[in-house]
C-alpha cells in the first residue's frame, strides 16, 4: 500500500494529508478510516498501523480509503494562525472528510491526542462517524496524573523558543514509549507553534459529559504500563462508554500500537467488520 501526500486547503486551515486505498477515485464498500496522531506527531508514524487495518491476515489490500491529516505545526502543515482549540480543529477535520468523499461516513481511529480529537468528532459529528477507535487516550477533565518525566518534557518551556530543545524532548519521549529505529526514522519534528496549540487545545477541554450518549460502536485500546497516558484514562472512559468493546494491551508503553501494530491489528480489523472483540489483554 503506498501513501500519497498533498495539501489541502480547510477554511483557515491548509493540512498536509496521507492518502492510500480508494482516495475516493471509486466506490467502496468499505468507509474511508480517518486516523488521528498523537500531540506532535507526522502522519508516517501511524502508516504501519493503517497498513495492517486496511490490509487482511495475507497482506491483501481490502479497498478501504484511508485519510491521515497532519495537525498544524506538524509533519508537512503549517503552523496554525491564532488558537485552534477542539471544536474547531474538529469541525476542520469534519470539513476535510467532506471534501476528500463527499457525502460519505467515515470510521475514526484516535490515537493519544488524535483519540481527544476523535471524541469530538464523534460528539459534534455524530451522523458522519460510524466506528470509533480510542488508543490510550483521554476525554479531558479531571486527568490522571502522568509519569512527572514525561510531564516535565512536555511542559518544558524552553522548547517552545528552542526547536532543538523541542526535538531532543520528543525522540526522547519516543524512545522511553517503545519507538524502535524503524519508528524514529519516520518522525519528523513538530514547531513550537504546533505542539503549544496542541496543548492549549487540552487545556479546560473535556468531553465526558457529552460520552454517555456517544451511541456508534467504539473500542477502547488500553495499555496497562503506558507512562504518557495513565491506564486509568482507559478506566475512566469503559465507565463513561459502557457499551464500548474494550482490549487490554498488557505491555509495550505508549507507542505499542505505532510500534508493533501487529498486537492490536487482527483485533481492530474485527471491530471495523462488525465483529465482537473479546475483553481482556492482547
Amino acid at each position: 500500500m503506498k501513501f500519497t501526500y498533498r495539501k489541502i486547503k480547510v477554511g483557515a486551515l491548509t493540512l498536509r494529508v496521507a492518502q492510500a486505498g480508494n482516495n475516493g477515485n471509486k466506490a467502496s464498500a468499505l468507509p474511508p478510516l480517518l486516523l488521528l496522531n498523537g500531540i506532535g506527531f507526522n502522519a508516517e508514524l501511524m502508516e504501519p498501523l493503517a497498513r495492517a487495518l486496511a490490509t487482511d491476515e495475507h497482506g491483501e489490500s481490502n479497498g478501504r480509503a484511508i485519510v491521515i491529516p497532519d495537525m498544524p505545526g506538524c509533519g508537512g502543515s503549517p503552523d496554525p494562525a491564532g488558537n485552534w482549540l477542539m471544536y474547531r480543529l474538529s469541525g476542520a477535520i469534519s470539513e476535510m472528510m467532506a471534501q476528500l468523499h463527499p457525502g460519505r461516513s467515515f470510521d475514526c481511529l484516535g490515537f493519544s491526542w488524535g483519540g481527544a480529537l476523535a471524541q469530538q468528532i464523534a460528539v459534534q459529528a455524530s451522523r458522519r462517524v460510524e466506528r470509533l477507535m480510542l488508543i490510550s487516550t483521554t476525554c479531558g477533565l479531571p486527568v490522571a496524573p502522568a509519569n512527572p518525566d514525561v510531564v516535565k518534557r512536555l511542559f518544558d518551556p524552553e522548547e517552545y523558543v528552542d526547536p532543538r530543545r523541542l526535538t531532543s524532548n520528543f525522540i526522547a519521549l519516543l524512545e522511553e514509549s517503545g519507538a524502535g529505529a524503524g519508528l524514529m526514522k519516520r518522525f519528523r519534528s513538530p514547531t513550537p507553534a504546533g505542539v503549544g496549540n496542541q496543548l492549549l487545545a487540552l487545556t479546560g477541554w473535556s468531553v465526558a459529559p457529552m460520552l454517555p450518549f456517544v451511541r456508534v460502536p467504539t473500542l477502547l485500546v488500553g495499555v496497562v504500563d503506558d507512562a504518557v497516558v495513565p491506564f486509568a484514562h482507559h478506566h475512566m472512559l469503559t465507565c463513561l462508554m459502557p457499551h464500548a468493546s474494550v482490549l487490554n494491551v498488557g505491555s509495550g508503553g505508549h507507542l505499542t500500537s505505532l510500534a508493533s501494530p501487529e498486537k492490536i491489528a487482527p483485533d481492530m480489523r474485527r471491530f471495523l467488520a462488525g465483529e465482537s472483540v473479546a475483553r481482556g489483554r492482547a
